[in-house]
């Protein structure tokens, strides 16, 4: 039997390091366009705003702000395994989650990696995301989407609160489809023409996203010819939609931060135990309209740098490298949706917090003081 050279030794035992020291986890810590440090910072020194801004994290908008237990509680960032960074901005994505294991244990179950990733990437300290973690919340998602399509009208009927809102987004990322006929010009033949009556899926901010194959107007004509007009097709663009589309369906069914006019989430059946989905009131703002446009901006950008992060992890010759396009363009898709939510709900909170402290203030300077009493 032939003997390895003595060079190849070390060589062997150095690529045996990297292939088992090699970690699909991702650190967020540098990510300044996060922005989520910002809050923290700028409510370090006021105990009282801190708690509230947890407490708000705590809960979906929807709901009346809770008053937190202890407001001279310290104001620090939670490890992500102590019972606190559960109690935050992960809450409200475990009660969603315990609401569908009622109906469907199995489907519920798959759903709590989605909790996992965001102790992960919410924590200051240790901020990060794991891409084989990643892998499974695209597998969820096309197993929910497979769902839709064989149970559209029970969901219709009787289901959980996010698998309506999953099934009204699906449905307006497809097009909401009319079929209707009129008479040819001549009157002796009918011609059939199939119209996209909604505008696709609108999320809360009024970003609009279309499957890319749907044509605005298909037309028959009397002589059979067929006129399509209709965007390309492809593997990445599709999956990376998809898994947006369910994505957006559950940071909105737990954190439910208001919308504006016209999105998909307002179109979203209620139930008599359930509120519809919070629209944003211009006349009375929960928050100002600057502060709703920096929210905007600030999730955006989150999503933006997260997307490249993982963009550049999963291509080219890194570790993390998928050789998969189209496994790419989920993954980072998903990690920057993931990221874009999160700075939603806790911008919202931090703003809205703010801003009901501002007219608290502002009240109390314009209330009139009692007249000093004069002593005889």
């Amino acid at each position: 039997m032939n003997r390895l050279p003595h060079f190849l030794f070390p060589l062997l035992a150095i690529l045996f390091l990297q292939a088992g020291c090699s970690s699909s986890v991702l650190e967020l810590r540098r990510q300044l366009d996060l922005h989520r440090g910002d809050f923290r910072q700028k409510l370090a020194d006021k105990k009282e705003l801190a708690a509230k801004f947890l407490a708000c994290t705590k809960q979906a908008h929807d709901e009346p702000l809770s008053e937190p237990r202890d407001s001279g509680a310290s104001f620090e960032s939670p490890s992500p395994d102590s019972l606190e960074a559960h109690a935050t901005s992960v809450r409200p994505l475990g009660i969603v989650i315990d609401a569908i294991r009622r109906r469907h244990h199995e489907k519920g179950t798959s759903l709590s990696i989605l909790s996992d990733i965001l102790i992960e990437m919410a924590n200051d300290e240790t901020a990060r995301i794991d891409l084989d973690k990643l892998t499974q919340v695209i597998d969820t998602a096309r197993r929910w989407h497979g769902h839709l399509g064989l149970d559209e009208d029970q969901l219709e009927q009787d289901s959980s609160r996010f698998a309506r809102t999953l099934l009204t987004y699906n449905k307006a990322y497809f097009g909401d489809l009319s079929f209707t006929a009129r008479s040819a010009s001549t009157g002796s033949s009918l011609r059939g023409i199939v119209k996209v009556v909604s505008k696709g899926f609108v999320d809360r901010s009024g970003n609009i996203l279309l499957f890319p194959g749907l044509s605005a107007e298909i037309e028959v004509s009397p002589a059979k010819s067929l006129r399509i007009s209709a965007g390309t097709v492809d593997s990445q663009r599709v999956s990376a939609d998809l898994t947006r589309i369910f994505l957006e369906a559950f940071f909105d069914t737990a954190f439910r931060v208001p919308a504006v006019h016209g999105a998909t989430a307002l179109q979203v059946g209620g139930s008599f135990q359930e509120s519809p989905y919070p629209e944003f009131d211009a006349d009375h703002p929960t928050i100002p309209l600057e502060a709703l446009a920096r929210v905007t901006r600030d999730a955006l950008r989150a999503e933006a740098a997260v997307t490249s992060l993982v963009g550049k992890a999963v291509r080219g010759g890194s570790v993390f490298s998928t050789q998969n396009e189209t496994l790419a363009a989920t993954l980072e898709a998903a990690a920057g949706v993931i990221a874009k939510k999160l700075i939603e709900h806790e911008g919202f909170c931090y703003y809205q917090i703010s801003e009901v402290t501002s007219a608290i203030a502002a009240n109390d300077q314009d209330e009139p003081r009692d007249a000093p009493v004069s002593t005889p």
